[in-house]
């Protein structure tokens, strides 16, 4: 559920900003970090993003990001304005015409969703150009959130999950001792991972659709160092938990030849993401957005999370 509490100081920015206040301003529901807006006026249209003084790092990071990767040629939107509003920060960005994949997947044909992955595997090998500076995670970032191994960065995000899901208390917390054993399965495997660029949040949001073809990318606040297949883990659990096919992901491993380790890595990925949106369950978060959930959810992901786990433990690594 969404309080839209931000709607009034979304109007005084865009007044502040512009002299006018806007024809229409509509929030969209996606996202956990920012109140993000639709805003039109009478010839142009943008989006308003609005983020609060504790993810400030996120503000920051989006301002960095968007210029660079407009600069590989990528396909984000441009940088209008930005700045701060008392004790919120914003920024106004082009508006790209669009859907979020999840929104439309089940209406792509296969041609579709193979169009769309190449050109995430073209995006990506962009991305893979920007300098490294040794560490894995969010060396960029400002939450001191790197690490000096590949897995060192994965044993955070089990301990992450680990440490909301003894807070929610609506899933078993002891899940994440089943996945940190799995993942010393393939520590030879994350050993050899090397600290490259990549989007790592372009799953079945932030992926715009137009007209069956992708038309940009959005929500872009950090950039990711070390396994790109890190991202196509997360957007197969983000379809397993919609109850849909994953014909995407399979297309996405073809067009990048994944070979037979990176693919039971991606299984792995998967169930690291699976405890990760268990975790997330009854969490609040700063944008007035809180996840609900129900029986019917703590079902499907503890079925999820259980056929992952015996997938991963079928593996001969």
């Amino acid at each position: 559920m969404i309080d839209d509490s931000r709607k009034d100081i979304a109007i005084k920015i865009l007044n502040n900003e512009f002299g006018v206040n806007p024809m229409e301003l509509k929030r969209f529901t996606s996202g956990y970090c920012h109140s993000v807006y639709y805003v039109k006026f009478e010839k142009d249209e943008f989006a308003l993003r609005i983020t609060g003084k504790d993810n400030k790092e996120y503000y920051l990071g989006s301002i960095k990001w968007l210029s660079e990767l407009i600069a590989l040629d990528i396909p984000v939107p441009k940088l209008i304005k930005h700045g701060q509003y008392n004790d919120v920060y914003f920024t106004i960005i082009s508006f790209i015409n669009g859907k979020d994949l999840g929104e439309v997947y089940s209406i792509l044909n296969d041609s579709q969703k193979q169009i769309i992955v190449k050109n995430l595997s073209e995006i990506q090998k962009k991305v893979a150009t920007i300098p490294t500076m040794e560490l894995y995670g969010y060396p960029y970032s400002g939450n001191n959130n790197s690490f000096s191994t590949w897995i060192k960065y994965l044993e955070s995000l089990i301990k992450r999950s680990f440490e909301r899901i003894s807070k929610n208390n609506i899933f078993n917390k002891y899940i994440c001792n089943d996945v940190t054993n799995i993942m010393y399965k393939f520590k030879n495997y994350f050993l050899k991972i090397k600290p490259i660029a990549f989007l790592d949040d372009i799953t079945t949001k932030n992926v715009l659709i137009h007209e069956g073809k992708l038309s940009g990318i959005v929500d872009i606040d950090e950039i990711c160092f070390g396994d790109s297949l890190l991202v196509i883990g997360l957007t197969n659990m983000a379809l397993l938990a919609m109850k849909t096919d994953t014909k995407y992901t399979d297309y996405w491993l073809d067009e990048i030849k994944a070979n037979e380790i990176q693919r039971e890595v991606v299984i792995f990925y998967t169930l690291l993401f699976c405890i990760d949106f268990m975790s997330e369950q009854g969490m609040q978060f700063d944008n007035d957005k809180n996840i609900t959930y129900n029986q019917k959810t703590i079902e499907n992901l503890n079925c999820i999370c259980n056929e992952l786990i015996v997938k991963c433990n079928g593996n001969n690594i």
